[in-house]
Parts: structure tokens; sequence; C-alpha cells
């Protein structure tokens, strides 16, 4: 790897990790959607390596606030989440023996339709959703978490339609993403496939990249940015749409 490119994975971690910790939400779009727009990993390297380092993200956001998860919540959400994660894991190593470039393409649509969906902002509800609401974003949640380890905006959009406080949403959303990542951690372990081959080497980019998690994650935490919430979402959606766009383009083109 060049110098270029290992600037562009540290840095692509530090805006995600920034981002995420400010607002619960967003760190493996902004990761694999910049690292597979950049051509810097192959996609399922990229999903490992944003595995690894959102475990690490979510636990150092979350650090004393675990008060602040709503269990049974949380439990609504992983129950088809945990279910649905080995399935969109496996369908991601068969894409990407042989279909590498449908499986950038489909990464793109799916950070396009997270994007247009998140940017909706739906308005709170005055009682909580109905527990198929929470099986149905669950379900969507673990296929895309196993896909490319983005299992955000399903979860995203369904709590903050609920009648919570903002940073009990933020902090379920961790909670949830933490357990999730911890499962298909132990995916890859247990069956590697082809990013697996080489998960000494992620390991390594692994560490030095939580270096960088941790001190943007902290930075984020003692220092929020003097901008709104609504204006940094902007920002973090303007990024998605361009990498979203990027691979749909090249998956066409190839």
């Amino acid at each position: 790897m060049h110098l270029w490119q290992y600037a562009a994975i540290f840095l692509s971690l530090a805006l995600a990790s920034y981002v995420q910790t400010l607002t619960g939400f967003a760190f493996g779009l902004i990761v694999m959607g910049l690292l597979a727009a950049l051509d810097v990993l192959p996609i399922e390297s990229a999903a490992l390596l944003c595995t690894l380092l959102s475990l690490f993200n979510n636990s150092m956001a979350l650090r004393g606030r675990w008060q602040q998860v709503d269990m049974t919540l949380m439990r609504r959400l992983l129950l088809f989440s945990l279910a649905m994660l080995p399935v969109g894991y496996y369908l991601s190593i068969w894409l990407g023996e042989s279909r590498a470039p449908f499986l950038g393409l489909l990464l793109g649509v799916v950070i396009l339709i997270a994007c247009i969906v998140l940017m909706r902002s739906p308005a709170p509800r005055q009682t909580p959703s109905p527990n198929w609401q929470f099986h149905v974003a669950g379900l969507f949640s673990g296929l895309m978490g196993g896909l490319f380890s983005t299992n955000g905006p399903p979860l995203v959009v369904m709590l903050y339609r609920q009648p919570m406080t903002l940073i009990a949403i933020r902090c379920t959303l961790l909670g949830a993403f933490l357990i999730m990542g911890l499962a298909r951690m132990g995916l890859s372990l247990l069956s590697p496939g082809r990013a697996g081959d080489h998960l000494s080497e992620l390991m390594i980019l692994g560490a030095v990249g939580a270096v960088v998690v941790a001190g943007t994650t902290e930075l984020a935490r003692r220092r929020p940015p003097p901008i709104s919430d609504h204006n940094l979402r902007r920002a973090a959606y303007a990024i998605l749409l361009l990498a979203s766009l990027n691979l749909i383009g090249k998956g066409l083109m190839a």
C-alpha cells in the first residue's frame, strides 16, 4: 500500500468516528463508502476493518453512558438483526468471490437508499411503534450489517421516530451496533472468507486505526463542533451521496 492509501484509511476513520460520536450513527456508512469509492481496500476487507473499529468506537462512545440504553427496545431490534446477520455475511462472501463489481454497485445503491431515507428526518411518534416495525427494521439491519457492516440506517430511522430523549436514542443505537459488531466479528473468525485470509494484516491496520478512532472520539466528546446537529447531518449526507454515486458509476462501467 502507498502512503496516500494509509492516509485515506485513517482520515476516513477519523471522520466516521467523529460523526458517529456526535450523531449516534454513520460510522459504517462513511468508512465503507469512502474506502470503497477510493479503491483503498477490497469491500470484504473494508467491512472487516470497519467491524473491528466500530467495536472500539462504540465502546468508547458508550463509556459511562450504559444507563441511558433502553434495553427493552434494543432487544426488540436485535431479535431479527442477529438472525439475519449470518445471511448477509455469507451472501457477501458469495458475491465477493467472482462478482466484486456487482458487490460495489450494490454497496453504492444501499448507501444511496440509506442516505435518502435518513434525510427524511421522520417526526417522532407520540407513542412507541408496534413490535413488528422493530422486527422489520432489525431484519434489514442484520442483512445490511452482514453484507457491508453498515447496519445503522434501519435502526436509526426506527429509533428517531420514538418518543425518547436524544441521548437515549444515541446510546441505544450504539449499544445495538456494539452487539451486532461482536456477532459479525465472531462470524469472520469462524468462517473468514477472503478478508479473513489477511486478518493479521487487518488487525495491525486496525490497531493503528484504533488510536485514530480513540483520539477523534475523545475530541468529539470534549470539543463538539460549533455547528448544529442538523448541519452536521447535512455534511455527512453529502459525503455519503458522493461516495454512493461514485460506486454506482464504477459498477455500471464495470
